[in-house]
């Protein structure tokens, strides 16, 4: 048993691994792609900013967008939903094994008892 537990263990810290080193490399772009600018306004004060696109181009903006909105919603909510599936699916199979109302023994002996009395 011991041995089975020593490959879950590394079997889990290889999956915690490869999230961060796939987590990493999603940040990236991030960091390649971004730009400190000097924002001024009108009555002559300014800051400085760390823009996640460059200013100069109209199509990036909507590319970071979307990438975004896929890569950290849409594409972590279908993986999250399949497995709640698969979760879900796998407590329904094993409750038709619990005793209770609905298993066949409890009825064959509900049966039995009303045909008794």
């Amino acid at each position: 048993m011991d041995m089975q537990m020593s490959g879950a263990v590394m079997w889990t810290c290889v999956k915690a691994a490869g999230i961060w080193v796939v987590s990493v490399l999603l940040a990236v772009p991030e960091a390649v792609f971004s730009e400190v600018a000097h924002i001024g306004s009108l009555d002559n004060s300014s800051f400085t900013a760390c823009l996640p696109y460059p200013q100069t181009d109209e199509l990036h903006p909507k590319i970071h967008s979307v990438l975004i909105f896929l890569v950290y919603f849409l594409i972590p909510l279908v993986i999250i939903s399949i497995y709640y599936y698969h979760i879900a699916r796998t407590l329904t199979k094993s409750a038709h094994n619990l005793p209770g109302e609905y298993n066949e023994h409890s009825k064959k002996q509900v049966s039995l008892v009303d045909r008794g009395a």
